[in-house]
């Protein structure tokens, strides 16, 4: 047995077809660590510039996230912003002009820098998203953020990484230290596996598109608000978020150009809408 943490194993081996398309592989797989826990203690000790020399791999990585105690808070800067005109962004048809039939303001949410996200050590989905990328950005050969959002206004941030043409993702929110009680050991079979949540693995996959079906058919077995959107924001960090409702209740929400959104998935029988705009 490896060096543990949580409910990873850093010499666990195993691949799971959990969706066509989709497998769940051991977080060790983009990498082994190469410290003891007692070490990574020692790591954790240091300046965040000290602490990104040592980390080299997405294992070692949420060890140093589990060993320094990253805890959940709600951290964002709210904003709340009226609307004018904006550019409405429908699957496969790119940018277009003209007003987006958007609600009177734009809920937006400004997001910790991965400096900032590493110095405080606590924030929501999208400061730990940060977190990774403080550490991991120039690690492989490019990594983003894979995001949602849902028809009641809620969405949530989770990190993908790209290595030799294959999409990896990763939630970290579910790698906290706290959040590992929800879910089973990863190398436990998905038939085996007593509890629901499904969330806490390291999934791959070549075309993105195929884990949004994928986190579609786990959201609808556990009874869970179905996502109407997943996009990719291929900037290495998150800056902002924004969602607003009409007065027919659609429900609109916003990526900043600037985070270099990419729309995988939009539901065909929702009038919600997904939009990209200017970061105000």
């Amino acid at each position: 047995m490896g060096i543990q943490t949580g409910n990873y194993d850093s010499d666990a081996c195993f691949k799971y077809n959990v969706y066509p398309g989709v497998e769940q592989i051991p977080i060790s797989a983009l990498g082994k660590t190469r410290y003891t826990n007692e070490e990574m203690e020692n790591i954790a000790r240091l300046s965040s510039e000290e602490k990104k020399s040592f980390i080299g791999n997405l294992y070692e990585a949420i060890q140093l996230f589990q060993i320094s105690g990253f805890k959940g808070a709600l951290d964002n800067a709210d904003y709340f912003i009226a609307t004018g005109r904006l550019c409405p962004l429908d699957e496969g048809a790119g940018l277009q002009s003209g007003p987006c039939g958007a609600p009177a303001q734009i809920h937006w949410q400004r997001h910790k820098s991965p400096e900032n996200a590493v110095l405080t050590n606590e924030g929501c989905c999208a400061t730990d998203t940060n977190w990774l990328s403080f550490f991991l950005k120039d690690r492989y050969d490019s990594m983003g953020s894979f995001c949602f959002g849902c028809p009641d206004q809620n969405g949530h941030i989770t990190s993908y990484i790209l290595q030799d043409g294959v999409y990896y993702f990763i939630d970290m929110m579910m790698c906290r230290r706290d959040s590992q009680e929800f879910f089973d050991r990863e190398e436990i079979p998905p038939a085996r596996r007593e509890k629901r949540e499904w969330s806490g693995y390291l999934y791959c996959c070549k075309e993105p598109v195929q884990i949004c079906h994928f986190y579609l058919e786990r959201f609808r077995a556990a009874g869970r608000n179905t996502p109407y959107c997943f996009y990719l924001r291929e900037a290495d960090h998150v800056t902002a978020t924004g969602a607003g409702c009409d007065e027919k209740g659609i429900v609109t929400f916003y990526a900043p150009e600037c985070d270099r959104p990419k729309l995988l998935y939009l539901d065909p029988l929702s009038e919600h809408r997904f939009c990209v705009v200017p970061l105000p």
